[in-house]
């Protein structure tokens, strides 16, 4: 079934609130933006929209609207009593102590579970709620809301639940690599993008490129170590204005370096636009708790000197050929290689019935023993597993 963004994102299908497609902007990226309809945060800024820009209008949309879709379920609703809740069968439950998803104490609460599906086995497993859920500005609180650390990472929609397994795999995959290589302080490899093949892709990817100097931004690519399938693509875009500096990240991990170069690219292109369009909070210099704070820290010129020195460590190094097109079984099969067994928690249920109708899916991986996105540096959440150092204390630059 062939998926209409336009459609997907109408008010009157129930997915969102107001949505709305934008003419390129300085670079040439198209932008799409919308309000979630069951989003809790009413004023502008970082948890109040969902959207995406890309050198295509028409996959701007696409991908705005699968990002719609994604949030959306990532908030609790009715139907989860009989779709999700499952409070016995103790012994399927993962152990999300030991893969740094949330602190010991919390057993001591009465915990929500959730069903869920292990990609490596087909077996149904038990997920804790709070590791799934992702509510930016909810009103309710829980007694163990401090005890986890609840983030969109491994969230993923598509037009079948195998696309979206393969997709929330791999963006768990790039966040795990950043993160491996920004804890431990190891340099990435930068590349020269001169020497990207000749493609349709490599072609929008020069295109955005030579839009992005001839507008004086200033920016580094690099690749992400990994053992995956795939080839994960970092753009570090940095702000030199002295009087409002900062420093935008953007990953993405595909099978070919010319999708994720672009990838990456735009999504770091599309964090420089939110910085240039906000104010530093009037709380600003605090802990970095949420997407709004961490911005506030990566406007610092500290920070940006910071991440501007690690950067010019990144020695030079060729772009690969890349790899075949993974599917779900072969990205669970490399996290196997390192005792992770990824889960996966089927969210469709909490859809409008309209957007289910129409052909989407939804769910969020779960990988006990990756290195997670933290949301709120407060929390010091990490993996207990051999070969991991933290030794940057930073809080990383993923908004």
């Amino acid at each position: 079934m062939n998926l209409d963004p336009i459609l997907t994102l109408d008010p009157a299908l129930g997915l969102v609130s107001e949505s709305t497609v934008y003419p390129p902007n300085d670079v040439g990226l198209w932008r799409t933006v919308a309000m979630l309809a069951n989003g809790e945060i009413t004023e502008q800024g970082f948890a109040s929209a969902v959207g995406a820009f890309d050198v295509s209008r028409r996959r701007s949309l696409m991908r705005g609207a699968g990002e719609a879709v994604e949030r959306y379920a990532l908030v609790p609703a009715s139907a989860d009593a009989d779709h999700l809740h499952v409070q016995n069968d103790v012994g399927r439950r993962i152990d999300f102590i030991t893969g740094g998803l949330g602190r010991a104490s919390a057993l001591a609460c009465d915990l929500p579970w959730y069903r869920a599906t292990n990609l490596l086995t087909g077996g149904e497993s038990r997920v804790p709620g709070p590791v799934v859920d992702y509510c930016p500005g909810a009103s309710t609180v829980s007694e163990w809301d401090r005890l986890f650390d609840p983030s969109p990472n491994g969230a993923a929609s598509g037009p079948s639940q195998s696309f979206a397994q393969a997709s929330g795999l791999a963006e768990v995959i790039e966040r795990d690599a950043f993160l491996t290589s920004w804890y431990s302080g190891a340099p990435l490899q930068k590349i020269d993008i001169r020497s990207l093949p000749e493609s349709p892709m490599a072609r929008n990817f020069a295109e955005l490129t030579e839009a992005a100097l001839a507008q004086g931004v200033v920016f580094t690519l690099a690749l992400v170590p990994t053992a995956a399938p795939l080839v994960v693509a970092a753009c570090f875009v940095i702000g030199v204005n002295e009087s409002d500096p900062f420093g935008a990240v953007g990953l993405k991990a595909a099978a070919g370096p010319g999708s994720a170069l672009l990838g990456a690219m735009q999504e770091g292109l599309q964090i420089r636009e939110l910085f240039l369009s906000r104010r530093p909070s009037s709380d600003a210099g605090g802990s970095v708790t949420d997407d709004a704070s961490r911005a506030d820290f990566w406007n610092a010129a500290s920070a940006v000197a910071r991440l501007e020195e690690w950067v010019g460590s990144f020695p030079l190094t060729p772009i690969p050929e890349g790899f075949d097109v993974s599917e779900v079984s072969d990205l669970a099969t490399y996290f196997a290689g390192r005792n992770i067994s990824p889960q996966w928690v089927d969210l469709s249920h909490r859809l409008p019935a309209a957007i289910r109708n129409h052909g989407w899916h939804t769910g969020k991986v779960v990988c006990p023993g990756a290195v997670q996105l933290s949301m709120d540096e407060t929390k010091s959440l990490a993996p207990q597993r051999p070969g991991f150092v933290r030794s940057q204390t930073m809080p990383h630059p993923l908004i």
